[in-house]
């Protein structure tokens, strides 16, 4: 029963850990996204100016 019990909390941690893992990875992914957004629009500006 007892390596039953370790199996178990391992596993539930793995789980716990890889689905938090994802939720920030995604989370950062769109972070970048909206930064470079963001640049885009900025070295547009600056192309006009220099034009």
């Amino acid at each position: 029963m007892d390596v039953y019990q370790t199996v178990l909390v391992a596993a539930a941690t793995g789980f716990f850990s890889a689905f938090g893992t994802g939720i920030a990875m995604k989370t950062d992914i769109a972070w970048i996204k909206k930064i470079l957004e963001g640049h885009e629009e900025r070295i547009s500006s600056i192309e006009k100016i220099t034009k």
